[in-house]
C-alpha cells in the first residue's frame, strides 16, 4: 500500500482511505484522481472492472495507489463483503464516495416500472447501502471522516420528463441533509454534489421513453462547458471546508435562490424550455427522416 505524505489539507501523517463507487468513468474517475494527487488510497468499486482498471492506473500515475472492487451498488451483501475486505487491510476509513449513478428520461405513466425500479436501486439504493455499511467506521476515524453523495441540480429543479431520475436525486439530498446533522457530533462531514449539466458517459446507458428526449439530453451533454474533473474539484474544496452543498457552476446556485424564492415561478420556466426543446428534437427527427 502506498503512503507518503498528502496535501497541505491532510495535515496528519499517516495513510488516507476511500471508497468511490461508480469509479470506472466520470465523476468517480476524476474523484479518484484528485485523491490520486493528495496521496491517498482508493478502493475503485463498479461492476466495470476493465473501465475501474483504467481508473487505477491514473490514480497511481497521480501519486496515489488502490484496488478494484468489483461491486453492484444495489446488493447490500456486496457492500458487506466490501467492508470485510477493506477492513483486513485498512486500519481507517477517511471517505466514502456514493457516486454510482444511472439516468433516464419519461412521462410519469409512460416510463416503465422496471426503469423505474432500475434507477432507483442504482441511484438511491447506492447512497443507502454504502451508508448504512460504512457510517459506524466512518464515525470509529479519531481524525474525523468526510461522506460524498453525487445528487444534482435535479435534486432541485424538478424538470419535466426526467421524474424516476429527479426522485433518486432530491433522495441523496434529503439523505445527505440528514447525515450532516447525525455525524456532526463525530467529526464526519457530509457534501451532497449537485451539479447541472456536465461532460460524461451518463447518458450511454440512459433509458427513454421516445428519441426526441434522447437528443434533447444529447445536446445539452454535448454543449456543456463543466467537466468531470471541474466537478471533482469543485467536491474536494468542499471536503477541506467541511460544506455541505456543492452547486455548480455559478448559475445553478442562481437557479437554486429562485427555487426558494419563486418556486412555482421556476417550474413554469423549466416546463417551458423542456417543451421548446423537445419540440425541436422532434422537427430534427422529422426533417432528418425526410431527407433519407
Amino acid at each position: 500500500m502506498k503512503g507518503g505524505r498528502s496535501r497541505k489539507a491532510d495535515s496528519v501523517d499517516r495513510q488516507k482511505n476511500a471508497i468511490v463507487t461508480g469509479a470506472a468513468s466520470g465523476l468517480g474517475r476524476a474523484i479518484a484522481v484528485e485523491l490520486g494527487r493528495r496521496r491517498w488510497c482508493v478502493a475503485l468499486a463498479d461492476v466495470n472492472t476493465a473501465g475501474s482498471e483504467e481508473t487505477l492506473r491514473l490514480v497511481r500515475q497521480a501519486g496515489g495507489d488502490g484496488s478494484v472492487e468489483e461491486l453492484d451498488v444495489r446488493h447490500i451483501e456486496e457492500w458487506q463483503a466490501l467492508r470485510d475486505r477493506l477492513k483486513a487491510r485498512w486500519d481507517n476509513l477517511d471517505l466514502l464516495v456514493n457516486n454510482a449513478g444511472v439516468a433516464g428520461s419519461g412521462c410519469v405513466g409512460e416510463y416503465s416500472i422496471e426503469n423505474w425500479r432500475w434507477i432507483i436501486d442504482v441511484n438511491l439504493w447506492n447512497g443507502i447501502n454504502g451508508c448504512h455499511t460504512f457510517v459506524d467506521w466512518l464515525k470509529a476515524n479519531p481524525q474525523g471522516a468526510h461522506i460524498f453523495n453525487t445528487c444534482s441540480l435535479a435534486a432541485i429543479v424538478s424538470a419535466p420528463t426526467m421524474a424516476a431520475y429527479n426522485v433518486t436525486k432530491a433522495g441523496m439530498l434529503a439523505l445527505s441533509e440528514t447525515l450532516y446533522s447525525e455525524l456532526m457530533p463525530y467529526h464526519v462531514g457530509v457534501t451532497a454534489i449537485c451539479p447541472a449539466v456536465f461532460r460524461t458517459n451518463l447518458l450511454d446507458s440512459a433509458r427513454w421513453c421516445r428519441e426526441e428526449e434522447r437528443t434533447l439530453f444529447q445536446r445539452g451533454f454535448e454543449q456543456a462547458k463543466m467537466t468531470a474533473e471541474d466537478v471533482a474539484k469543485a467536491a474536494m474544496r468542499a471536503m477541506d471546508r467541511k460544506q455541505l452543498y456543492v452547486v455548480v457552476p455559478f448559475e445553478s446556485r442562481i437557479h437554486w435562490y429562485l427555487k426558494r424564492v419563486a418556486p412555482t415561478w421556476l417550474l413554469k420556466k423549466i416546463a417551458r424550455m423542456f417543451e421548446k426543446g423537445l419540440k425541436a428534437a422532434a422537427s430534427a427527427k422529422e426533417l432528418q427522416a425526410a431527407q433519407k
